[in-house]
């Protein structure tokens, strides 16, 4: 659209025609389309579906909103626990010694303040992964821990990968609570 090409917008058609075909029945999106990860993790979950809400306030593409609901609400139900909070995985493809990710938060947070007011559930959401990321998951210096292990925490402030993307959230949120 910044270069009203025609070319540039095929190629993004087809991107976004394989976006759409490839959203499983449930809502979901696997991590990838071969045979050994079709697992839905947190974060690329909201990748894709940041990426739809993106889309559909450039273009006004009907078939984003219809697919946003789809994935939002296999998000919703999938990707967070009995309180709340942000889950790594729908279902492990693996052992991990881990039960939350950082960055987990960071992409709900984006998601949920990208889409504010869309999805009531997700509203409801933001506010806790919010809370629980300012009472539990931030330290005395204003760092952030980098994951909840299976038992203790993770709390080397990874600043190139989590804290940052954190960081950007946080003030996304604040930014766009005050406008």
């Amino acid at each position: 659209m910044d270069f009203s090409d025609d070319k540039y917008r095929a190629a993004a058609d087809r991107n976004l025609a394989f976006v759409l075909e490839s959203q499983n029945a449930d809502g979901s999106w696997y991590y990838a389309l071969d045979t050994r990860r079709h697992f839905v993790d947190h974060f690329h979950t909201c990748f894709v579906l940041k990426a739809l809400a993106k889309i559909e306030a450039l273009t006004g593409d009907s078939r984003c909103a219809d697919a946003i609901e789809r994935g939002v609400g296999y998000y919703v139900k999938h990707l967070f626990d009995e309180q709340g909070l942000p889950r790594p995985f729908s279902r492990p493809p693996r052992l991990t010694v881990y039960r939350r990710e950082l960055y987990d938060y960071a992409e709900c947070l984006n998601l949920a303040t990208l889409l504010h007011g869309r999805f009531p559930q997700l509203d409801t959401l933001r506010s806790t992964v919010v809370r629980d990321v300012l009472e539990r998951w931030q330290k005395p210096d204003g760092s952030f821990r980098s994951r909840q292990l299976l038992l203790g925490w993770d709390n080397v402030p990874m600043h190139r990968w989590a804290q940052s993307q954190l960081f950007r959230s946080l003030c996304l949120l604040l930014d766009r609570s005050e406008s």
